[in-house]
């Protein structure tokens, strides 16, 4: 009996961290693709026997001189023209890394893979005023078996079973009906669904800031920071996603797959803007001014934001006017609390083998021979 919760075909938990520069072509963006499974045998049977105690690891580079990666290129390639992205992968390279570690009550499998794509043809168009970058091959993914010979043999790199097939041969057998390990691990969709307009931007103006030399800082232009995967009521909220499986061979176990959630950095050299060109989000570039673009329909208008900036700013100034024609008024009126005539002072602590201060209390005088208290 199998048993799946969650209906999402795919996972994919994704780092971006790329830097576009001025003048500078090509671009290797690094995506990282980060995944957690375990294998839970609570009940113990022949998987706790057997993985309980195990200590493994699994990790190669494959580059340009890998066989296979010739064909991880062309397939680059393929999904970025289903993406609509002008850009072209002219090599890539993939560093690949797997822990599997048995507890007392489960497996733990840590999958951890980088993938830096070169990309060319990334920069649409380029004029006095501003440059237009190719947005769209920030989402690249693959749903089809990736192929490199490595020292393990024929492997498959974006099928997290492979892995199992190297260490755990006998166990990953047992093993087969378990979708959710096969889920591919090449798949940054995430970063694309999430429209520009809704990620977080800010510029670092160090490299122009007179005297900024004294600090061996050496740059000419701002450096712009796109960034996404930060919490908010826009975005919505962030957590783990998880896909859990359970199986029954001697025991019932569960198989639990866990990813956060996909986070991105993108800089740029220069002002950057956001805009959309034939249905296609680009980055809009300048090195000296900088660059304003129609916003998306989606996009909450600025005008609106600056209007409402302009409201709070003039019910500051009405708070502020009302406030000082009280304090003008409650001046010319006197003191508007007890009067001090009411009121008779007297020494504190005056009992026996008290600490007597300078300070001391008062009551309000009703008349010439009554205290109120």
């Amino acid at each position: 009996m199998i048993l799946v919760t969650g209906l999402v075909p795919y996972a994919s938990a994704v780092q971006l961290d790329a830097a576009i520069l001025s003048g500078e072509n090509p671009t290797e963006p690094s995506f990282q693709f980060l995944r957690i499974v375990y294998i839970e045998y609570p009940n113990g049977g022949d998987l706790s026997e057997s993985l309980r105690k195990t200590n493994q690891t699994l990790s190669f580079v494959a580059d340009s001189d890998t066989p296979g990666m010739d064909e991880l290129v062309v397939q680059l390639n393929k999904n970025l023209k289903e993406i609509s992205s002008d850009a072209v992968v002219t090599d890539a390279k993939i560093i690949y890394h797997v822990i599997l570690k048995g507890n007392q009550n489960s497996a733990v499998i840590e999958y951890k893979m980088q993938l830096i794509p070169t990309i060319t043809n990334h920069v649409l168009t380029t004029s006095f005023e501003k440059t237009v970058i190719d947005a769209n091959w920030r989402g690249i993914s693959i749903d089809e078996p990736v192929i490199l010979q490595t020292i393990y043999g024929s492997f498959d790199v974006n099928n997290p079973k492979s892995a199992l097939d190297v260490m755990i041969p006998d166990l990953s057998e047992k093993l087969q009906d378990v979708s959710i390990m096969q889920l591919p691990l090449i798949d940054a969709s995430g970063i694309l669904d999430l429209p520009l307009y809704k990620w977080h931007s800010m510029f670092d103006n160090t490299a122009i800031i007179p005297g900024a030399v004294e600090y061996k800082y050496i740059g000419e232009n701002v450096i712009t920071h796109y960034s996404m995967g930060e919490c908010s009521i826009d975005v919505g909220p962030c957590g783990d996603r998880q896909w859990v499986q359970e199986i029954d061979l001697d025991k019932k176990y569960t198989i639990r797959v866990i990813e956060s959630s996909d986070d991105a950095s993108i800089s740029f050299e220069g002002y950057v803007d956001t805009t959309r060109i034939d249905g296609s989000e680009v980055f809009l570039t300048s090195l000296k001014t900088q660059v304003s673009a129609e916003p998306d329909t989606d996009e909450f208008p600025a005008t609106v934001m600056y209007g409402m900036a302009g409201f709070a700013a003039i019910g500051g100034a009405v708070m502020f006017v009302v406030s000082n024609r009280k304090l003008k008024r409650d001046k010319n009126e006197g003191q508007t609390g007890v009067d001090p005539a009411h009121l008779k002072a007297y020494e504190t602590s005056s009992s026996s083998g008290g600490y007597k201060t300078n300070r001391g209390e008062s009551h309000l005088i009703l008349n010439e021979s009554k205290t109120a208290i």
